[in-house]
This record gives C-alpha cells, sequence and structure tokens, in this order.
C-alpha cells in the first residue's frame, strides 16, 4: 500500500469538497473514513475553510503529513454528492488508490454542469419571488426579475479575475439599484421593494446557512470564518445600494 497515494486522495477529497461549499464536519468525516478503508490506523484531519492539514499513522508507525491551501471557494452540491458517493462505494468495495484518485480528479476538474441560462434564469426567478413576498406588486415582481437577470448575466460574462466574491457583490448591488432608480423615474414604483427584490439574489445564504451549522457541530473557528465572509458581502451590497440611493433617488 502506497500511503502517500492514499494521504493524497484523502486530501483530494477534502480539498473538493471544500471548494464546493460543503460543512467543515462532514469534510473531517469523509477524509477520515476514506483514509481509514484503506487500512490506515490513525488520521487526523483538521479543515477550515482556507486550509486542510491532515496526518495520517501506518500500522508500522510511519507518519505521513500534508497541508493544503484553499484559495478559492464556491457552491457545487453535485460535486459534494460525488464525493460523498465515492466514499460510500468505497466502504462496500475496494477501489484501488489510484483509481480512486483518477476518480476524484475528474471530479475537481468538472465544470458547473449547469448552463449560464439557467443560471440567469434562476436569479431572475428568486428576485420575482422575493419581491412578492416582501409586498411587492406584478409591475415591481418583473423589474426585479429583469433586473436580477440583467445584472447575473453581466457578472457571469465577466472574465475570470480573481476577484473577491466581496467586489462582485459591490459590482452586483450597484448595478441592480442604479437600474431601479432609473426605472422609478418612469414608473410609480416601490423604490425600498424593488431594490430589496433585484439585489436578493446576491445574498450569501449558504455561506450563512454553513457558518450556523459549522457553530452547532462545534467547528467555531470556521463558523466564525464563513460568518465573517457573508457579513462582508452583505456589507457590500447594502453600502453599494446605499451609495446610489443616497445620491441618485
Amino acid at each position: 500500500m502506497n500511503y502517500l497515494d492514499v494521504l493524497k486522495l484523502t486530501v483530494l477529497a477534502g480539498e473538493i469538497m471544500i471548494k464546493s461549499g460543503a460543512e467543515i464536519y462532514r469534510t473531517e468525516e469523509v477524509m477520515d473514513r476514506i483514509a481509514k478503508n484503506y487500512g490506515v490506523k490513525y488520521v487526523e484531519s483538521f479543515v477550515t475553510p482556507t486550509g486542510i492539514f491532515c496526518a495520517i499513522e501506518t500500522d508500522d508507525g510511519q507518519v505521513f503529513t500534508t497541508v493544503r491551501r484553499i484559495e478559492s471557494r464556491g457552491f457545487n452540491l453535485t460535486k459534494i454528492d460525488k464525493v460523498n458517493d465515492f466514499s460510500r462505494r468505497l466502504a462496500r468495495r475496494h477501489i484501488p488508490v489510484e483509481e480512486g484518485i483518477a476518480e476524484l480528479t475528474k471530479v475537481a476538474r468538472e465544470k458547473s454542469e449547469y448552463p449560464r441560462w439557467l443560471k440567469v434564469l434562476a436569479a431572475g426567478l428568486g428576485a420575482f419571488f422575493a419581491t412578492g413576498l416582501i409586498g411587492g406588486r406584478g409591475l415591481e415582481m418583473g423589474i426585479s426579475l429583469f433586473i436580477a437577470m440583467l445584472v447575473r448575466s453581466f457578472i457571469i460574462a465577466i472574465p475570470d479575475l480573481g476577484l473577491f466574491p466581496f467586489f462582485l457583490d459591490l459590482v452586483g448591488g450597484f448595478l441592480s439599484t442604479l437600474m431601479v432608480v432609473a426605472i422609478s423615474k418612469f414608473y410609480p414604483i416601490s423604490l425600498g421593494v424593488t431594490v430589496v427584490g433585484s439585489i436578493m439574489p446576491f445574498i450569501p445564504g449558504m455561506s450563512i446557512t454553513n457558518s450556523i451549522r459549522d457553530a452547532i457541530a462545534g467547528d467555531f473557528l470556521a463558523s466564525q470564518a464563513r460568518g465573517l465572509e457573508a457579513f462582508l458581502r452583505v456589507i457590500a451590497l447594502a453600502v453599494s445600494a446605499a451609495v446610489v440611493l443616497a445620491f441618485l433617488a
């Protein structure tokens, strides 16, 4: 058994899950399960939203340790499901380490399986129904849908320049509010309701939810990190909307 390959496979699984938005406790659980299913006597994993630390000990007392930096994160529940499925299949039957590395490497390289038009439509529908839930009328719901789809299309079209989500939220909040204010000059709409509905697709709901779940599971460091990230993104939306409303509304 090549334990370095086992360690590589274990960390690869954790990296995919963290980058795809999995909770910390779930990531550590999957990593431990994979390593032990390959006969590792002792495994210790410490996962944060920005890094993975993992050590394994073999039957003869050898210890292998690695650190993996996590530089980008998003949300892809399909990848999380595929890693979970791999760990369950591994528990039922032996999968060669090389085959496991090849399978998870393929998963890691996969792009989003959802087409751009579907992402744009989802953003529009989210804004549409959110506006209705907070008291918006048909016209305001339609405007929110149109603006959310337009801004989401623009954000998706921006090339990957390594920008933090904070800056993308600033741009999204600014453009959404600017268009709502412009439309309000010609149509009698509720400005506040339409602005809130239009920027709703940018609210980091998954980050907030995972922060709470990590806190419940006792991973307070990860909970604070994710909570702070979500807080800063919400602040970015609020500031960008406030600037437009203060000067143009």
